[in-house]
């Protein structure tokens, strides 16, 4: 993924949903900005999983911290915090 994550976004993605959740993993290296509403589409990417789980890589911290707040770790499989 590349660009911000965020409420400004996530209505577009969410028109790309059904060829994007075909994956069960993404990277995170190219998202420069994340925010709750960034954070619930990957939750909806991980529920439409068949072991309803995401694996995320390069994940930025404060996506790491949305996650840990809402007490979402069990949805996603965290591979590499990026500062």
């Amino acid at each position: 993924m590349e660009g911000p994550l965020t409420v400004k976004t996530v209505p577009a993605l969410w028109q790309q949903r059904r060829e994007l959740f075909k994956d069960d993993c993404t990277d995170l290296r190219g998202v420069d900005e994340i925010d709750s509403a960034g954070v619930a589409f990957l939750v909806q990417w991980a529920k439409a999983q068949p072991l309803g789980r995401l694996s995320l890589y390069n994940v930025p911290e404060n996506a790491l911290k949305l996650i840990k707040t809402f007490k979402l770790d069990p949805l996603f499989e965290l591979n590499g915090i990026r500062q």
